[in-house]
Parts: structure tokens; sequence; C-alpha cells
């Protein structure tokens, strides 16, 4: 058997259906490399590497053979390449860069995988078919990285008046801030608000440190570094210092004196960065007497504005627990004694609050709305780190102008006609009674759970997010009341997404996802949209893929049933929307596109009040 592997690529595995994980993109060999690669591996270890900058090329040695995994991931664009069964003879290092490839880091991911991160600037990505493995022999290998490229170097045409945007994925401001820091009995508690955190764990073969890297973070002005004793833990100091590079990172090292014990890592629900040591209790998102007291709850700007204040820096969740309530969650905190809630009147956005100990660390408020009001994107918000506040909006008179169906009655499903958007003035719809439909929102994924990846790095959940709010503020500017399942980028179950619909008996469920498939295939795009086993719900299905061809005139690649759980577990005629497929050449330029993304949002809230006006 010949001992020279063939060039590998990083690929991608076919994925055809909404509901997948992230796209998993592997070392894939060809034939000839099979029987050494699938070979059972012996332990190794990571002797050496180093980066060749003129070239793009990377060199690592192991004693022992190695099997290499790559995968290519977004937020920050990086490419990861884990070494399974091998552990890191060396001190841990990175080498910082600083071009379109920004840093190289080496370290222990897990206790028998090394890793290695090619981390690429902000903006930039690869083409993951292109990066080529090389096995030298089965312990030394080099990896060939393509020339990285702008993302965005295609620029959309006008949509529908639009101004042209640039393919831009990548966030280039810091979405999660960290707040504080506490070190209790159980562990250390980090504390953030803002977006839901992303981490990366890496820590040294011989147990003596471990770092987390919370991407897309930045540290408040009011943050402190403990300076306390923590033998009781087995570690001897903690660091949290912000990254180097163009993009927002916060990395967190503990320097381990108890090096037998290993350590855990987790985001709470509350967005908290929980680490506590292996086989030990999680820790709580307070420590004792470091709660922040709720000082004010206080209304303003003519009843349109409520305001949250503490004597410490405030994290929250939010979210709608009723279709007239609105919920605040406040972990690490309590009420203070002397809190008066304001007076209320009918005129006002808020008709009333309510405010909840629901243990001895975390405080509930119950917002009940104004039928008249609207919380609209980016309602909730922190002007400093020891407020919340929450703005209302007066709901506006109709802005949706339907295309015209075929079909003015229930007697048959209106028929598709995949043409351009038209342009000649068409008539606005019917407002909806106020308050008489309630819709249930469902943006797919998030959190640790991108969904699928596509061309340039373009993720599921940064295409689906935007589309569900505007579809949200469109319905609600029609007199609909809309439930999301969830208002920012957090993780929430399957289970959890029905309930909430049942619970709050919604007239409709629209469950809205972006498709994906090999990455050899950017020939496949166009629209899809699922329904299960309902004639209502086929036709619902009918009316919104139909008014997404006619706005977008995107490929029909039709309306279909299919047994998703978010449709056979709610109550409601439901719908899964697939907008498009990050995969697709023509796709993946058009909803990396804020403007496309509005054009889709308005298609699909169309489609919705053409369905409540005819049939509700």
């Amino acid at each position: 058997m010949n001992n020279v592997t063939p060039n590998l690529r990083v690929n991608t595995f076919p994925q055809t259906q909404v509901g997948k994980n992230i796209l998993l993109k592997g070392v894939l060999p060809t034939l000839a490399g099979i029987l050494m690669l699938t070979a059972p591996a012996e332990a190794a270890r990571l002797q050496s590497w180093q980066f060749q900058s003129s070239q793009n090329r990377l060199s690592f040695t192991t004693a022992g053979g190695v099997q290499p995994r790559a995968q290519l991931l977004a937020n920050p664009t990086r490419l990861v390449i884990d070494l399974p069964g091998t552990t890191i003879g060396q001190s841990p290092r990175s080498q910082y860069l600083g071009g379109a490839i920004k840093e190289i880091r080496v370290g222990q991911f897990e206790s028998n995988t090394a890793r290695i991160v090619v981390e690429f600037a902000d903006g930039y990505t690869v083409d993951p078919t292109q990066v080529q493995f090389n096995g030298l022999s089965a312990h030394e290998w080099t990896v060939q990285i393509p020339t990285p490229q702008r993302i965005g170097t295609y620029v959309p045409p006008t949509v529908n008046g639009g101004d042209n945007r640039s393919m831009a994925p990548v966030a280039t401001n810091a979405q999660t801030i960290v707040q504080s820091v506490h070190v209790g009995e159980q562990g250390i508690v980090l504390n953030t608000s803002g977006q839901q955190p992303r981490i990366e764990k890496n820590f040294a073969a011989d147990g003596s440190w471990m770092t987390i890297s919370i991407f897309g973070a930045t540290l408040s002005p009011d943050f402190r570094t403990p300076n306390q004793n923590m033998s009781g833990l087995g570690i001897s100091r903690v660091q949290v210092t912000p990254g180097s590079g163009s993009a927002p990172v916060v990395r967190v090292t503990l320097d381990i004196s108890d090096r037998a014990q290993a350590w855990d890592a987790q985001v709470s629900a509350t967005g908290a960065v929980l680490l506590w040591p292996q086989g030990g209790m999680r820790p709580r998102v307070s420590q004792g007497g470091d709660l922040s007291t709720i000082s004010a709850v206080e209304l303003s700007n003519n009843g349109t504005e409520l305001t949250i204040k503490a004597d410490r820096p405030l994290s929250y969740s939010s979210g709608w627990d009723t279709p007239m309530a609105y919920r605040i969650t406040i972990p690490g905190a309590q009420i203070g004694s002397e809190v008066r809630l304001p007076n209320f009147s009918a005129s006002n956005g808020v008709l009333a609050v309510e405010q909840r100990q629901e243990d001895a660390e975390t405080v509930t408020l119950l917002v009940k709305l104004n039928p008249n009001f609207l919380i609209a994107s980016n309602s909730i918000y922190q002007p400093n780190s020891q407020q919340i506040s929450l703005q209302l909006q007066p709901k506006q008179s109709t802005v949706v102008t339907p295309v015209p169906g075929n079909n003015r009655d229930n007697s048959s499903y209106p028929q598709p006609i995949p043409q351009p958007r038209q342009t000649t003035p068409t008539p606005q719809t019917r407002p909806v009674q106020q308050g008489r439909v309630t819709i249930a929102i469902d943006p797919g994924h998030g959190g640790r759970d991108p969904g699928a990846i596509g061309i340039g790095g373009l993720r599921e959940v940064d295409v689906v997010l935007p589309i569900s709010r505007q579809v949200r503020d469109i319905l609600e500017q029609n007199g609909v009341q809309v439930v999301m399942t969830r208002e920012y980028d957090r993780e929430v179950d399957l289970e959890p997404r029905t309930q909430l619909a049942n619970r709050v008996n919604a007239d409709l469920f629209i469950s809205i996802h972006a498709n994906a498939i090999d990455m050899t295939r950017p020939d496949v795009n166009g629209i899809e949209t699922y329904y299960f086993h309902s004639r209502s719900g086929q036709l619902l299905a009918q009316y919104i893929h139909n008014s997404i061809l006619q706005t977008t005139g995107a490929p029909n690649r039709g309306v279909r049933e299919a047994r998703f759980y978010v449709l056979r577990h709610t109550r409601m005629p439901a719908v899964l929307l697939e907008v498009g497929f990050v995969t697709g050449a023509q796709d993946a330029r058009k909803l990396a596109d804020p403007a496309y993304r509005s054009l889709m949002a308005e298609a699909i809230a169309r489609g919705i009040l053409q369905y409540i006006q005819r049939n509700l």
C-alpha cells in the first residue's frame, strides 16, 4: 500500500432539507487514500507547526499518524483543522499575522483532539473547495490555503428602488458586551448583555491553562478583573482581555494550579458564560452579594418608553410571554424595597407592569401593552450598562399592496404565476380588524445553531432573522398581532417553538428558513414551501409561495408536503418557507442584500394577509 496520502480538499456533505444543523465541511479522501485514512488511529502528538505567509501554506508534523478534519466556520470566519486522537506536545501558541489571514492559533480543543485555527480578517473568506490538504506521510501534512477574498466583491443590482449593498454577512461591530466577572465557590460567571455569546474553548495538554474566546464581544467600560484568592477552585489567576485583531473578541484565560482538574464551559440561557471544574456543580449566574438591585421602573415620553434602572450593570433576555404581555428577564438581580411602579393610563403604550422575583437571583417584568402600540425591531436596548429601556410605537395604517391573484374565492387553490414583480400601482389591502388575528413567526435556528452556511460564509440565521422581524413589523402595521418564537439570535429547541404557538392559540404558524445543498451545486436556486397534511395548510403555503414568486421572480421549486416537527406539532395551519439557497450562486448574493431581504419580507407578509382576508 502506498504510504503517501493524496491531496485532499475541504468539501461539504450534501444537504437538501431544512432543519439540519450547520453544514459540515470535512476532509474527503480520494479512493486511493481511504484505507490509510480510516485505519484505527493510535495516540499521536503534535510536534511542530509553521505558517509560510508568502505562500499561504500551513505545515505540521505529528508523532504518530493523524486523520485531519476541517471545517469553515463563520463569525469570525475561520478554518478549523482538528486532529483527533492527538495532543499537543509543545506549549500552545499563536502567530498574529495582521493581513487577510489574521491569526493562527494552536490549542487542545478536547482531551484527545488538537485544534489548529486559521482566522481570517474581518470581511474576508476563502472558497472551502480550494483548500488543499497534502499528506506527505501519515504524520507530515501541508495545508494550501487559497488567497482570501473580500466578502461581497459582487454588488447585487438595485431591487425595488433600494440602494446597492455589498455582501456582508460578517458583523464588524461587537454584539455582546462582557459586563462583569464573578468568582464563587462553584466556579466563574461572566455576565453579558446584548446578543447571546458565541464561545470557543482551548486548553493546554498538560492542563496548566484554559482559554475561552467570546467572539463578537467587547468589554464594558465598567469591567473590573477580580483580585481574590482562587486556590479553592484550583486556579491561580483569571485574565479577561480584549483581542488584538480587528474583529471584536474577548478572551478569558485561567492559569490552572490543579492540573489534574479539567474544566467545563457553557453559555446559560440568559447569556452568562459559565466556567466550572468538571464533576462539580454549575455556578449560579450571580454570586451572593453581587446581585444588582432594581432601583426604579419609570415611564416616560408620553407613556411610550419604559426604563428599568439598577445600581450595578444589568444583562437581560426578552420575548413574548402572551400575545399582549412582553417579558423582560434580568438574571443576577433583585427588586429593591423602594421600587414603586409608575401610574398607568389607557392612553399609555404600557397599560401595566407586573414585577416578580422568580428566584433568589432572577427578576422578571411582564409588560402589558396597549393594543394600539407595538414593539418594533431594536425597541429594547441599554442606554448604559445599568439601564434597560423598552420603546413602543403607535401602530400605523396599512402599508402593504397586494399582487392580484387569479382566484377570489376558496373553491380552488390560487395558481402559481412565476413572473417578475409588477411595477404598475395596485390597490391596498383591506386592514385586518385590530387584534382579531394572531400569527406566530418562527425564525429558524439561532444561537449555537446557525443553520446552513453557504457562499461567502453567508449564514442562514443572518438571513432569516431580519426577514422575520420585517414580516412581523408589516403584519403589525396591518392590524395583526404577532408572536415571535425568538426575537434575537439565541438557541431555541423545536418543542418550545410549537408550544408557544399552541399556548397563545395562534391562528397561523410561519417558520422561515434558508435552504442549502452541496457547495459544488451553485446552480441550485429557488423557493420551496412546505405544509403538513391539511387543506388549510396547503392553501396558506400556496398563497405565500405565489406572492414570493410574483414579487421576486425567483425560481419556483414548488409547494410540497413534509413531516417537519414544527408542522406536525402545531394546532393551526402551518407552513415552512425556504426563501432561497445560501449555497446557490443567484440566491446567495440576493439573500446577502438587505434590500432583497426587505422585498422578501414584503412578499411573505402580503401572502399571509391575502390568506387572512379570504379565509379567516
